[in-house]
């Protein structure tokens, strides 16, 4: 008899245990699915960016614009290498599909015809970050640096859209290239999962 109660409550608690563990496992499941769906984007919009960013920059070269969308680009270069760098780091496979490619030269190709304001830029960037800022909290804590990054330089390009917005493209052109020259690639590139 006593060893039937002590089985039984053997398996009472290993069933409890399992029952409990089973939403922190979904839960992991999905938030797993998630930072890869989030990172995925971040790195797809990043190729999208620096293929119409190059683009743009160049079209609008002898336009007001031009010295804003060149400091995009700008950013743009600098973080082609940090996105590889981490990455390689974070042992995510990352190559751009031919959509993001299309995607990219098409939007640069528009340039020829209309320049995005600064308003068209912010509409997209505002509801960007709360998103880039939920892949942040989702990440290894260990890489920390790089997610803080990715907040950041979308930060940065609000800024100054903003700034472009209420003051000239020059002025918005300004918060790109100061944001530009305080990066510290070293200081953002993980390298195997150290910060």
């Amino acid at each position: 008899m006593r060893v039937r109660l002590q089985t039984g409550l053997i398996l009472l608690t290993a069933y409890i245990l399992m029952v409990m563990a089973m939403p922190i496992n979904a839960i992991e499941a999905e938030d797993k699915t998630l930072y890869i769906k989030r990172l995925k984007y971040e790195f797809d919009n990043r190729t999208f960016a620096y293929l119409s960013m190059q683009k743009a920059a160049h079209v609008l070269k002898s336009e007001p614009a031009g010295v804003f969308y060149q400091a995009y680009y700008d950013l743009e270069v600098v973080n082609q290498v940090i996105y590889k760098r981490n990455a390689a780091a974070l042992n995510f496979n990352y190559s751009a599909n031919w959509f993001t490619r299309f995607r990219g030269h098409a939007a640069g190709f528009a340039t020829h015809f209309i320049t995005f304001s600064p308003e068209s830029l912010i509409k997209v960037i505002v509801p960007y970050i709360p998103k880039l800022e939920q892949l942040r909290d989702l990440a290894d804590p260990r890489y920390q640096s790089f997610f803080a990054y990715i907040v950041a330089q979308e930060q940065a390009q609000l800024e100054a859209s903003q700034m472009a917005k209420a003051e000239g493209w020059e002025q918005g052109a300004k918060v790109l290239r100061a944001f530009v020259d305080s990066i510290d690639v070293d200081k953002i590139t993980v390298i195997h999962g150290d910060n």
